[in-house]
């Protein structure tokens, strides 16, 4: 959702972007974040994992102004986003 309304990314284009979660006092980062990102957070105090596993999966679809349906599905996992 932040890609979509903070960084106004399309949806097919937020959904595939790389992830980071922070789970207690870790932050995973998918890969695909730009180098250096885990060395620069770490610096700063950061404990910072990559994982081996995609951080979680999505669809969705959205209503554009025009009444369009706009549609997106991760690659990181089985589905589809379907609309009518």
């Amino acid at each position: 959702v932040s890609n979509l309304t903070d960084h106004g990314m399309e949806v097919q284009a937020a959904i595939d972007a790389p992830r980071s979660f922070a789970d207690g006092t870790t932050l995973a980062l998918e890969r695909g974040h730009a180098p250096g990102l885990a060395a620069d957070l770490g610096a700063l105090g950061h404990r910072v994992t990559v994982p081996d596993q995609p951080l979680g999966g999505a669809q969705a679809i959205l209503i554009g102004d025009d009444g369009v349906l706009r549609g997106g599905s991760d690659p990181r996992k089985d589905g589809c986003a379907l609309g009518y």
